[in-house]
C-alpha cells in the first residue's frame, strides 16, 4: 500500500532529518516505526501526510508512493481524500465542540458523510465516547480524549491510519485500552503506521518495525524478533549492543564526571502514595537522593513519573507517605514555600509567554528572590532599581551558561524548540535552586540538541553543585548521566540502583522490552 523509498527530507534548508529512509506498509499490515527522540519519526509521518511546508521542511529526495502511485499535490488535502489519516502527537481535538460534534466535523471533511453508521462505528470501537457524545471534549481524561483523537480519523473512513505516539502521557490501563482499539481496526482491514516510544507495546502490536536512529534505518524485522534483538535494547536502555541477558556486557561508555558524595540524603520520599479517584498513580513509592547527585526517574509511559515530580514540587498531595528535603517536611507545603526552600522545576511542554523575550523568561525565575514590592517596583525607588541590575546580571550570567546570550531581546516565539527548551531549564536554574526537577528535557529534541542538553545537566550538578531530579525517556542519555535510577511501572517502584544494575535488571527489561524476565 504504502512504499518509501530513499526518503531524505531537510528542516530550513539544511538540517538534514532524514537520510535515506526505505520502508513499506503493506495492505492491513501494522508496521511500527521505533527510536529515540530526534530520530526522524514524527518527520516520516509528516512526509506521508504531506504536511512537511508548515514546519519548514522539505523532501530532498527519494520518493513516497500510495497504491503505486506518487502522492498528489503538496499539501495534506490529496493524501486525506486517498484515505491516509493523520493522528498527530498531542491529542489534539476542539475541546469547546462535544465528543459528536468533533466527530461530525472529520466525517464531513472526508466528503460530507453524516450518515449514522460511520459515527456508529467510532462508537463500536470506542464505547466510551459513545457513554459521552454531548460532553465537551476539554471534559473528557487524558484517555478519553486520545480516543476522540482517533476516533476522529476513524470517522473519515481511512485506509492507511498515522498514529503518533498514541499512549503518551496514558496510564497503562488507558494505553492498553487505546492499542486494543488499534488492533480493532486493524482486523477491520485500516492498515496502520504506528510511531510510539514505549517499544514494549509497539513491538508487540506490529507485524514489522523499523528502528530510525539519526534519521536513518539501523534495523527493521518482525517485532516479536526486534523484542529480542540486543541492539533495540542498547537503544531503550542505553547498554552495549553486545549486552544479553546471559552477558551483561560493560558498564556505559560515558560514566558520570563525578562520583556521588558520600551524604546524607537531601531528598527522602517514602511510602508516597497519590490516588486520582480509585486509580493509584502512585503506590507506595520510595527513593533517597544524594545531595549532588544526578537521580532518574525513569519508565514506560503511565508509569507515574511526571506525577512523582508534581508531588514533589507540591502541585499533587500525597494521600499516603510523607517527603522530606533537607530535613523540611513537604508533604504539605503549598508550591510557593516549597521553591523558597530552593527546590526548582522545568516542564515536559515548555511552559513558557510566547509574548515575552527570553531575558523577560529569565527574570521570572528570578522572583521569589526580590523583595520590592509593586509599589517600589512601580516608582522605579532606588532600592528597586538596585534590585532589578543584580537579578539582571544573575540572568544574564545564566544566559552565558546556557548559550542564550545572544538570543537575550528575541521572543520566545521565535525561538526553535530547542532553544525554548534550554530557556525552561535556565528560568529555574535563576531561581538558584539546591534541587532541579527537570521533566522530559530532550523529548522533541534532534541527536545534537540532546547532547547539548545532556552537557548543560552535567554542568549544573558538577560545577553549580545542584541536585537533580531527572525524568527522561532517552535512556542511553539517562545512562551516561545519572549516578542513580528508580525504576517506576504502574506506579510502583520495580527496580533502583546504578545505571549498571539497571540496564540488565530481568524486571526493567520486561517494562520497557516485554521480554521474559
Amino acid at each position: 500500500m504504502l512504499d518509501i523509498r530513499d526518503l531524505s527530507i531537510a528542516y530550513q534548508g539544511t538540517i538534514a532529518a532524514l537520510r535515506g529512509v526505505s520502508l513499506t506498509v503493506p495492505e492491513r499490515g501494522i508496521v511500527a516505526l521505533v527510536g529515540s527522540n530526534g530520530a526522524g519519526k514524527t518527520t516520516l509521518l509528516r512526509a506521508v501526510s504531506q504536511n512537511l511546508r508548515r514546519h519548514q521542511g522539505r523532501i530532498t529526495g527519494g520518493h513516497i508512493r500510495f497504491d503505486g502511485k506518487p502522492l498528489p499535490g503538496r499539501g495534506p488535502e490529496g493524501p486525506f481524500r486517498l484515505g491516509i489519516v493523520q493522528v498527530p502527537e498531542g491529542r489534539r481535538i476542539f475541546g469547546t465542540l462535544t465528543v459528536e460534534e468533533n466527530l461530525r466535523l472529520a466525517a464531513a471533511a472526508a466528503g460530507g458523510r453524516r450518515d449514522r453508521g460511520v459515527l456508529q462505528h467510532v462508537y463500536d470501537t470506542f464505547p466510551e465516547l459513545a457513554d459521552r457524545r454531548r460532553q465537551r471534549g476539554l471534559l473528557l481524561s487524558g484517555g478519553e480524549q486520545q480516543m476522540l483523537a482517533i476516533g476522529r480519523a476513524v470517522a473519515a473512513v481511512p485506509r492507511l491510519l498515522l498514529l503518533d505516539e498514541p499512549t503518551l502521557g496514558l496510564s497503562p490501563q488507558a494505553a492498553a485500552r487505546v492499542m486494543a482499539a488499534v488492533r480493532q481496526l486493524n482486523a477491520g482491514g485500516v492498515a496502520v503506521l504506528l510511531v510510539e516510544q514505549n517499544a514494549a507495546i509497539a513491538l508487540t502490536i506490529a507485524q514489522h518495525a523499523y528502528v530510525l536512529e539519526l534519521g536513518r534505518v539501523s534495523l527493521d524485522g518482525p517485532g516479536e524478533r526486534l523484542r529480542e534483538n540486543p541492539e533495540v535494547r542498547r537503544l531503550y536502555l542505553g547498554g552495549s549492543a553486545a549486552t544479553t541477558a546471559a552477558d551483561p556486557g560493560p558498564a556505559p561508555a560515558s560514566p558520570p564526571a563525578t562520583p556521588p558524595p558520600a551524604s546524607a540524603p537531601q531528598l527522602v520520599v517514602r511510602n508516597v502514595t497519590v490516588r486520582f479517584g480509585a486509580v493509584a498513580a502512585l503506590a507506595e513509592v520510595g527513593m533517597s537522593v544524594a545531595a549532588g547527585t544526578i537521580h532518574a526517574v525513569i519508565g514506560p509511559n503511565g508509569a507515574g513519573k511526571s506525577t512523582m515530580l508534581n508531588v514533589l514540587s507540591g502541585l499533587y498531595r500525597p494521600a499516603a507517605g510523607d517527603i522530606r528535603f533537607d530535613g523540611h517536611d513537604l508533604t504539605s507545603m503549598p508550591p510557593h514555600a516549597i521553591a523558597r526552600l530552593g527546590i526548582a522545576r522545568s516542564f515536559q511542554n515548555v511552559a513558557l509567554s510566547s509574548r515575552q523575550t527570553v531575558l523577560q523568561s529569565l527574570l521570572l525565575g528570578c522572583h521569589q528572590r526580590m523583595t520590592a514590592g509593586p509599589v517600589r517596583t512601580g516608582l522605579r525607588l532606588p532600592g528597586a532599581r538596585r534590585e532589578e541590575r543584580r537579578e539582571r546580571a544573575r540572568a544574564e550570567a545564566v544566559a552565558e551558561r546556557f548559550g542564550l546570550a545572544g538570543l537575550l531581546a528575541r521572543p520566545v516565539a521565535h525561538l526553535s524548540y530547542g532553544d525554548r527548551k534550554r530557556v525552561d531549564l535556565a528560568r529555574a536554574m535563576c531561581a538558584e535552586p539546591r534541587l532541579m526537577l527537570i521533566d522530559e528535557p530532550v523529548a522533541g529534541l534532534n541527536a545534537t540538541e540532546t547532547g547539548t542538553v545532556a552537557e548543560l545537566i552535567r554542568r549544573v550538578r558538577d560545577e553549580a553543585g545542584v541536585t537533580v531530579v531527572l525524568v527522561e525517556h532517552d535512556m542511553p542519555m539517562v545512562m551516561r548521566l545519572a549516578d542513580r535510577i528508580t525504576v517506576l511501572d504502574f506506579g510502583r517502584c520495580i527496580a533502583d540502583g546504578t545505571p549498571a544494575e539497571i540496564q540488565d535488571d530481568p524486571g526493567v527489561l520486561r517494562a520497557y522490552l516485554g521480554v521474559p524476565a
